[in-house]
């Protein structure tokens, strides 16, 4: 089960970002990209609450709390986007720091929240990542 979540995740994840430049790129109106946020993360919210219901599984507070944290978080970002996009910024530039400062982010966290070490693979990976979003925005 896990495997295919992760599929859904690679598959789906920036979906919400090409729309911000689609927004962006035929020069709509500032005012769209709320709605669409909106109706985006609701179509996330019923995606992640019709399982839940289904399987009858109870949430705590700890799992209320992060989900919320994650959420607000994960909208500010797409705000910020959008933002960015809209003020002329291009997308070469918006997106690869974006993404960018998502791997440093899941890379320092692992480490100082979780104490995950990485190994010297992983190093190169995240290092290869964060090299290869560089020459994306350069290009």
């Amino acid at each position: 089960m896990w495997f295919l979540l992760m599929l859904v995740i690679l598959l789906t994840n920036g979906m919400s970002a090409f729309g911000l430049k689609v927004i962006a790129g035929w020069g709509l109106p500032a005012s769209v990209k709320y709605p669409y946020l909106t109706a985006w993360y609701a179509g996330g919210l019923a995606a992640i609450a019709l399982p839940t219901l289904m399987k009858r599984l109870r949430l705590g507070g700890k799992e209320l709390v992060w989900g919320a944290v994650a959420g607000v978080l994960s909208i500010g970002g797409q705000v910020a986007m959008a933002v960015a996009l809209g003020s002329g910024v291009p997308g070469h530039v918006v997106f690869p720091i974006a993404i960018g400062g998502s791997i440093f982010v899941v890379a320092m966290a692992g480490r100082l929240v979780f104490g995950e070490r990485m190994n010297p693979p992983t190093m190169a990976g995240v290092a290869l990542g964060l090299v290869a979003v560089i020459l994306l925005g350069l290009s």
